[in-house]
Formats: C-alpha cells, sequence, structure tokens
C-alpha cells in the first residue's frame, strides 16, 4: 500500500482543501493546507528514489484462466519516479504561486481539482502494464472534459474540449485494441512481450493522445488566464503517454514503420516550433511547446532509445511548468527562465544532455537537421516568452512576493534534480557537439531578432513579415497531416444526431406521440419475429 500513498495523501487533501472553502476564511486555511500537504507528498516521492516500496496489484477479476489475465499493476522505478516527482514538483509551484492569480479564477475549488488531477497523473506513470494505464488514461480524460465544461464560458472552448475527449478515446479503444490482439495468440500485453501488431497499435494510441499521429491540436484556443490549473492538467496528459513510450521495449516499433512514422513526427516537431516560436506569449503557444516535446521523446523511441525520452518528457513538465506559471515579473527573476534554457539546451551536464543520444548520430542527416533547427527554435521561443513584459511582481501583496518566488524556483530546480538523480546517467557530456550546434544556431536568430528589434521592427512579433512567414510556413506544414478534417466529419455526425433526436422529441412529445410509440413497437416486434426471434 506504500506504493499508492502519495496518491491518497493527494486525493485526501483534495478532499479536505474542498470542505474548507466553506469556513469562515476559508479561502487561507484551504490554501496552507493545500501547500502543506503537497510539501509532504513532494518529499515523500523525493524519498521514494532510494527506497522502492512493493507493486501495487489488484488481483484479476476473470472468473476463468486467472494467471493469464490482463494484470492492474502500479510500482516505483526510474521512469515512475522520474514523471512522478516532476509532476509533484510541478504541483507543488501552481499551489505556492496560486496567491498571486486569485483575481484569475484561483481558488480553492481549482486547487482541489489541481490535487486530484496530480494523483491521476501520478497513477499514469506508475502503471507498469497497459490494463493499468488504459484505467489512468480514462480517469484523466474524463477530468479533462469535466474540467473543460465546468471553466468554460464560450462555446469554442467546449468544443475543443469535446473534440480532445473524442481524440483520447479513440486513443483508449487503440490501446484496448492492442490487448485483443496480444490476447488472440493467448498472453496477456505487457511493456515486455508485445507483438508487433500490438506494438504497433500501442505506438499510434500513444502518438495521438500526444497530438502527432497524425497531427491534432485541438486546444489551439485555449483558455487564457488559467495558468495553473489548465497548464498542469494539459501536461499531466501528455505525461500519461510521454511514461508508456519510455517503457517501449528498444525493438518494439516495427521495422516496416520506423521511416514513415519518423518523418511525420519530424515535420510535426518543425511546424510545433515555428508556431511556439511565433507565438502571442507562452499561453497561447502551450499546445505547440507540448507538442515539440513530446516529439521529441517519440522520436527516442523511433530510434530505438526509449530511456532518452525521459529527459525531454522531464523538460517539458519542469522548465514548461516554470514558465507558464511565470505572470508576475520583474528584473531580478529573470534568472528563472534563463536557467529553465539552459536545462533545455542540452549543454554538457544539463539536464537535457541525456536526451540528444535518441535524436541524432554523427554524421547528421536531413531530418537530424530539421530537429537541431527545432530545437534552436524552442529556445529562442522559451527565451523570448520568459523576458517579454507581463505584470508587474511589485504589485504583488508583501506575503505574496515572497512565498511566488520560491515557486517557481522549486519547479525549476527540481528538473535539475530529477536529472541528477533520475535519468540514466545522470547529466553528462557524452553528446556535446549537436547541444552546441544548437545554442550556437539558437543564438544566431535571437542576435538577428535583437537586431531588427533595436532598429524598431519586432523581427518575431506577431504582426511583422517575419512572424507571419514562419507561421504560414508551419501552417503549410500542418496541413498534409492535420487531423481537422476529421473533427469536421465529427462534427457531421454530431448535427445529424442531433436533428435526429430534436425530430423523435416533437414526434414523441406530440398529441400522437403514443400513436407513434406503439407503431414503432409493433414495427420491432415484427422484424424480429420475422428473423425468429419470438
Amino acid at each position: 500500500m506504500l506504493a499508492i500513498l502519495p496518491l491518497a495523501l493527494l486525493v485526501i487533501t483534495a478532499f479536505a482543501v474542498y470542505i474548507l472553502r466553506y469556513l469562515p476564511r476559508g479561502t487561507g486555511y484551504a490554501w496552507l493546507t493545500a501547500v502543506l500537504m503537497a510539501l509532504v507528498t513532494w518529499g515523500g516521492v523525493l524519498a521514494l528514489n532510494w527506497y522502492r516500496p512493493q507493486d501495487f496489484a489488484i488481483t484479476p477479476w476473470r472468473p476463468f484462466d486467472p494467471e493469464n489475465a490482463d494484470a492492474i499493476r502500479l510500482g516505483w522505478d526510474s521512469i515512475s519516479w522520474v514523471y512522478a516527482f516532476s509532476l509533484i514538483s510541478a504541483e507543488l509551484a501552481v499551489l505556492m504561486t496560486a496567491a498571486a492569480r486569485l483575481r484569475l479564477n484561483s481558488n480553492p475549488a481549482t486547487w482541489a481539482a489541481n490535487l486530484v488531477i496530480a494523483a491521476a497523473g501520478i497513477a499514469a506513470v506508475l502503471a507498469q502494464t497497459p490494463l493499468a494505464l488504459l484505467l489512468a488514461w480514462v480517469t484523466l480524460d474524463i477530468l479533462d472534459l469535466l474540467m473543460v465544461m465546468r471553466l468554460s464560458r464560450a462555446w469554442k472552448y467546449t468544443s475543443s474540449g469535446v473534440m480532445a475527449f473524442v481524440v483520447r478515446t479513440i486513443s483508449s479503444f487503440l490501446l484496448i485494441s492492442a490487448l485483443a490482439v496480444q490476447r488472440v495468440d493467448g498472453g496477456p500485453l505487457t511493456f515486455d512481450t508485445m507483438l508487433p501488431q500490438a506494438s504497433l497499435l500501442v505506438l499510434l494510441s500513444i502518438g495521438l493522445r500526444l497530438g502527432l499521429l497524425p497531427l491534432n491540436t485541438p486546444y489551439t484556443e485555449d483558455f487564457l488566464f488559467q495558468r495553473g490549473l489548465v497548464s498542469f492538467n494539459r501536461l499531466a496528459a501528455h505525461t500519461a503517454g510521454l511514461a508508456a513510450l519510455a517503457r517501449f521495449p528498444q525493438t518494439g516499433v516495427p521495422a516496416a514503420w520506423q521511416l514513415p512514422l519518423y518523418v511525420i513526427t519530424v515535420f510535426a516537431i518543425l511546424h510545433a516550433a515555428v508556431m511556439w516560436l511565433t507565438a502571442r506569449n507562452e499561453i497561447q503557444g502551450r499546445p505547440y511547446w507540448l507538442l515539440v516535446l513530446s516529439g521529441l521523446s517519440f522520436i527516442c523511441v523511433l530510434q530505438g532509445q526509449p530511456l532518452a525520452s525521459l529527459a525531454w518528457g522531464l523538460l517539458m513538465v519542469t522548465s514548461g511548468m516554470g514558465l507558464f506559471l511565470y505572470s508576475a515579473r520583474t528584473r531580478g527573476l529573470i534568472v528563472l527562465p534563463l536557467l529553465g534554457a539552459l536545462a533545455l539546451s542540452g549543454l554538457p551536464f544539463t539536464p537535457a544532455a541525456s536526451g540528444w543520444a535518441g535524436l541524432v548520430t554523427i554524421p547528421l542527416n536531413l531530418g537530424e537537421l530539421i530537429i537541431i533547427l527545432s530545437i534552436a527554435m524552442l529556445l529562442v521561443g522559451y527565451v523570448r516568452h520568459g523576458t517579454r513584459l507581463a505584470e508587474d511582481f511589485n504589485e504583488l501583496d508583501g506575503w505574496v512576493r515572497g512565498i511566488y518566488p520560491f515557486g517557481l524556483v522549486l519547479v525549476v530546480l527540481s528538473g535539475w534534480l530529477a536529472a541528477v538523480f533520475g535519468l540514466p546517467g545522470g547529466i553528462n557530456a557524452m553528446q556535446w557537439l549537436p547541444a552546441v550546434l544548437t545554442t550556437a544556431l539558437a543564438a544566431t536568430i535571437g542576435v538577428i531578432s535583437w537586431w531588427f528589434a533595436s532598429g524598431g521592427m519586432a523581427f518575431l512579433s506577431a504582426n511583422t513579415w517575419p512572424a507571419k512567414l514562419l507561421r504560414g510556413a508551419g501552417q503549410f506544414l500542418a496541413r498534409s497531416h492535420r487531423l481537422t478534417w476529421f473533427y469536421d466529419f465529427l462534427w457531421l455526425i454530431y448535427r445529424g444526431l442531433r436533428q435526429l433526436v430534436s425530430f423523435a422529441t416533437v414526434l414523441f412529445e406530440g398529441e400522437g406521440g403514443m400513436m407513434w410509440a406503439f407503431v414503432l413497437l409493433a414495427l420491432l416486434i415484427t422484424l424480429l419475429s420475422g428473423r425468429g426471434v419470438f
């Protein structure tokens, strides 16, 4: 039971925070309770890196042949710990900086929702079997849909949430299909014993969930004022897929599919990097940040280096959340986005250094050059978004100014801490050449941008011709394998069903409704009788 203790603490704390909101001065008590319990959980997860408890397993419920039944097992290993520690660090940072967003709908209800999502996200990264992963995916999908329905006040947000739910449901059905395909040959599906057909279905289900296969970004129109809850929910949903990627067998990708999947993923990364670079702010660019880092992790698996994907997934959460929560800014805090960018660069002895092993080999080919260019644009966009003007830090209350920087420092430094203790090989200098090339290219793009800006032209501003040209190129790359046609098809089915339900409602609620009910009942009996049922 110790394996799921962090999950239980988070869920119990969520209920306590939600109830405390109704007490006098309940908001303060709720915030203090959430922060303290999250801090306790953070310390407990950190300790689990050195003390690994016994796995939590649920006995298979199949009455026949229980030994070959698909198991539900949650456990701690190096993969689980890296992602669980990054998630709990991001959750603690959300709560510690929440006081700076009180006027932006940050309240005990959203804090409680954050805690529940953190528990579901950690359950997903602890999943040691595909069936356990499937249940965690479904839980996260339902929480995401409920959150969108609760927060949305406009149809564009609701429709995006429904489309995201439909896409992720299809992803879950692909994983169910993999379970069935493996079952045909008489054995349960595990990450170590996947057959080629089942492994392809699992890979496609993860790629669809991450927005890569095919390219789909239903949340291009996202909640602008939800830096905490929405950002954490998006990161938790992607982390649930990345943890499964890291467990993928080194030879699990069928050889015939490696090149097509590689090409599609590289172009998806390039498109997302361009859109991230030219986005108005980090919140508008949030879907593309997730797409780039998820794509880099996916490439590592296609290259037969699944453990190298841990570095990119870790930085997606820690460096990403450090930027998304950075709403109130001052010159003294500029070191935080620079530290996050340094971690992302992959230079020797930085957290991303071990991730290069899954991306490039010397000599470089065209795909690897595109990847280097994409990471360079990712770095420039990160620095650009982290140094732009925003809310004034000095306008916050005194006690908020004291706690707010600690939350940002904690999540950024947690990425370095997890890299030292959790990543395979820690931080090293083995792949230094591509990191140096990427950093030099990013510096060149940055200098050109600064030169244009010093001449009175914001080179990467959303309304300038260079930005429009880059965004047009990124959108052109996306049209070839975007999922827009699928969204349109789903909405066509939805509108048809809605009109059918409206017609049936008018028909049966009218004066002749009873007569039509008997007519349809008689017709049904006639059809069943003709088939020999009666």
